[in-house]
């Protein structure tokens, strides 16, 4: 069954609004590693250089895993947009 033209809009706007959550999950990864970063060098103990270290491991695999489903969501943008313009031609 072809979609129409709005439901492919949907699709689209559904997908972006996907894609900004992802990366505000992102610029938290990030955050993290700057924590990570600022505890490992104001503070000089064992237990905040491990947390420290804790920190940068979790934002690294934050970052990482967003950019992996960022990737996947852009493919599936990119099969509405071949989608739209099919529609675009039949209408």
């Amino acid at each position: 069954m072809k979609k129409t033209k709005m439901e492919i809009y949907q699709e689209e706007q559904l997908v972006l609004s996907k894609e900004r959550t992802i990366l505000s999950f992102m610029r938290t990864g990030v955050a993290f590693l700057a924590a990570g970063v600022v505890v490992i060098s104001i503070l000089e103990q064992f237990l905040a250089d491990l947390t420290g270290y804790g920190l940068i491991i979790f934002g690294a695999f934050e970052i990482f895993e967003s950019f992996r489903r960022l990737k996947s969501k852009q493919e599936e943008m990119h099969k509405l947009k071949k989608e739209l313009e099919k529609a675009r031609r039949v209408f």
